[in-house]
């Protein structure tokens, strides 16, 4: 792939797909924000990161940058967990409404992130003391994503149980179960395309300079379609009141549930 030749490539028209789609998922998140809607921070965060990413790889057509080259690897390298944790949102929203989980089950995903965070921070600062070969797998970045693919698959197992008990949920509530059940075999998709990059080494799996066509479509159409339904159901999702009941948001809290933020 060649860069900075004033030409728009493949992977660039790709990324001015992602400044048309991930913008008004931004603005949707300020929205969910002054609503007091869950989800704002996440949904928020990722599309930032998306637009910053895009903007980065729009800027390599005319400038091979070090710089440039570096948002764009640092914006690809996040955001996953910032997916899996609206899910969570969602699932904890359901589960104080209706108490069907220990709420311990919910600092899981929290200490398990924290740690990810620890590798992803080492993996960062290995990475930037390498002369050569900076984008294939490091052991920490390999440790990071098998810590990623636990989350999920203890984020598909939650969900499991809350979906298959979706005939004691409120309306709304069960469309939030119905919204995290349908968003796990989408996710599956793009977890495994970073697991299939530090598995193998093969850079046609990264998502800096990969193949285009395989990144279009195990990471950016998985994540237009979670960040596309998630914000379509939470839109229509009453925000909890301080005392557990449902309002119009404004003697809501921010945060609906028992998961913090990351």
């Amino acid at each position: 792939m060649t860069s900075g030749d004033g030409i728009l490539h493949y992977r660039d028209i790709i990324a001015i797909f992602q400044l048309v789609l991930f913008t008004p998922s931004l603005l949707a998140a300020y929205y969910f924000r002054r609503t007091h809607r869950l989800g704002w921070f996440c949904l928020g965060v990722f599309s930032l990161l998306r637009l910053i990413g895009a903007g980065c790889k729009l800027g390599t057509v005319t400038t091979d940058s070090h710089g440039l080259w570096a948002g764009v690897f640092v914006c690809e390298s996040l955001g996953v967990l910032l997916l899996i944790f609206v899910l969570w949102e969602m699932m904890a929203r359901i589960n104080k409404t209706i108490p069907l989980l220990h709420k311990h089950i919910f600092t899981v995903p929290q200490l398990l992130t924290t740690i990810d965070i620890a590798l992803s921070i080492a993996g960062f600062i290995t990475v930037s003391h390498k002369s050569s070969n900076q984008l294939l797998p490091t052991p920490w970045s390999r440790a990071s994503i098998a810590l990623l693919a636990l989350i999920f698959l203890y984020t598909c197992t939650i969900s499991a149980y809350l979906y298959l008990h979706r005939r004691k949920l409120p309306h709304e509530e069960l469309r939030l179960a119905q919204c995290a059940a349908a968003c796990c075999p989408v996710l599956l998709v793009r977890v495994l395309y970073s697991v299939i990059f530090v598995a193998t080494g093969d850079l046609v799996w990264n998502a800096v300079k990969g193949d285009p066509t395989a990144y279009l479509l195990m990471t950016m159409v998985p994540e237009v379609v979670v960040v596309g339904v998630c914000t379509f159901v939470i839109w229509g999702v009453r925000p909890l009141e301080a005392g557990g009941g449902k309002g119009g948001g404004q003697g809501s809290q921010d945060g609906e549930g028992e998961v913090n933020r990351v």
